[in-house]
């Protein structure tokens, strides 16, 4: 499955993406018809209400699937240490406002992303805590909150390291251990290594190596094709494990751009053709203005 780390980016994806006719509280209904899968990246900053997250639900199809970023107040500010209360409190809100989907069967991973001063000999032990405490969670409360949709695939974490010395053995074991997947990045800091820590799931998310910020970049056609050749090594060597890669270099459309190009690259296709999507909502578009255009008798109605 390949898709992008949000979907709502306003203007940079109107004309490129979104036609001028779709409006923004329509772009999750459109993105959703042409991608399988999105990443929530706003949930990194604030969590969404719950309300909120049921309308992500309604608007898109059963077997749509979402990730989501943990809020950077567990990850960046507290950095996962859980004998801190508003850490506890935080985590508790998040998992709960994103049940509605997770009772639908409708998400895919729960993404860590660790800062860059999360250290391995400064942090194993609030790691290994942290994934306790999930594990733990997860079989209990997370199970009666899944109720049927409950199953090896429910509340499936991923971490993403942004310091090298995450990169060893030991990390990648404990991680399988817990049924925690590596997060796979193609970014500055960390090198490209396609380790798979999970029975269920491999995940790529496509940063770039642009300057001020990283995702401010285009990733070339050779380098997609690299990429594409060791995404269909990673399937053919692990048949039974669902991959999915997300870019998040939204800046002027270019995350729709290279996700739309890798798309053929790895024998896959949008989900509907973009063309008759496109008369879809075009159609749709006429027919709310001709229904919201006033006639004179409408007019002279609002002053009797």
């Amino acid at each position: 499955m390949i898709g992008t780390c949000g979907w709502s980016y306003s203007p940079d994806w109107t004309g490129v993406f979104y036609p001028n006719y779709v409006k923004q509280k329509q772009f999750l209904e459109y993105y959703s018809q042409v991608f399988p899968t999105v990443e929530i990246d706003s949930s990194f900053y604030h969590i969404p209400l719950k309300s909120t997250v049921e309308g992500w639900d309604r608007r898109t199809s059963p077997e749509f699937l979402f990730s989501a970023k943990l809020p950077e107040e567990i990850t960046h500010k507290s950095k996962l240490d859980l004998s801190k209360p508003e850490t506890r409190n935080y985590l508790d809100l998040y998992l709960d406002n994103f049940s509605p989907l997770e009772k639908k069967g409708k998400m895919l991973a729960h993404l860590i992303q660790l800062p860059p001063s999360f250290k391995l000999r400064d942090h194993w032990s609030i790691l290994e805590s942290f994934l306790n405490r999930w594990t733990e969670w997860r079989e209990s409360i997370g199970k009666s909150l899944s109720g049927d949709q409950y199953g090896s695939h429910s509340w499936h974490p991923v971490v993403e390291f942004r310091h090298k010395s995450w990169m060893t053995e030991k990390t990648f074991e404990l991680l399988r251990e817990y049924h925690t997947t590596y997060c796979i990045v193609v970014e500055p800091l960390l090198p490209p290594r396609m380790d798979i820590t999970s029975n269920d799931l491999a995940y790529i998310r496509f940063h770039g190596f642009g300057s001020k910020p990283w995702w401010n970049y285009l990733f070339s056609s050779e380098e997609l094709d690299l990429w594409a050749r060791k995404i269909q090594q990673s399937l053919h060597d692990h048949p039974k494990i669902r991959h999915v890669a997300y870019f998040n270099n939204h800046f002027s459309g270019n995350a729709i751009k290279n996700a739309q190009d890798l798309l053929p690259r790895v024998n896959l296709k949008p989900l509907t053709d973009i063309t008759l999507l496109n008369r879809k909502f075009q159609l749709k578009s006429k027919t709310r203005k001709k229904i919201s255009k006033p006639t004179p008798k409408d007019s002279l109605d609002k002053w009797m």
